[in-house]
């Protein structure tokens, strides 16, 4: 008598992630503005705002974008400053002034400066 076989049941079909050469972006941070931030945002020119919230958007996908700023008090805690794009603010350059805490995912943007 010839032994019998048992049939498995297909389980449920896995979804294949395609093949890219591209690496796969992390998810976007959190931002949050300081109070002197808020207050110099609300300040500025539209085209600067524009190039600044463009800025921030570009920092929550690469926090580390900007300039490291040396002398940080929190050993967790990355200072930076990023600068706009003159061209794409109206002619002034704006710096942002942000700590990026890797451990919580965010971005403090401490200072907004523009001008020369």
């Amino acid at each position: 008598m010839a032994p019998r076989c048992r049939r498995l049941r297909p389980g449920p079909r896995r979804r294949q992630q395609p093949v890219t050469d591209q690496p796969e972006q992390p998810a976007p941070l959190h931002v949050f503005l300081s109070d002197a931030a808020e207050h110099a945002l609300a300040a500025l020119r539209p085209g600067e705002l524009d190039a600044v919230e463009k800025l921030v958007e570009r920092l929550t996908v690469y926090p580390r974008l900007g300039i490291p700023v040396p002398g940080g008090t929190d050993p967790e805690v990355d200072d930076y400053t990023a600068r706009t794009d003159p061209a794409a603010d109206s002619g002034d350059r704006v710096s942002v002034v942000y700590r990026y805490h890797e451990a919580m995912a965010s971005v403090f943007v401490t200072w907004i400066i523009a001008g020369p």
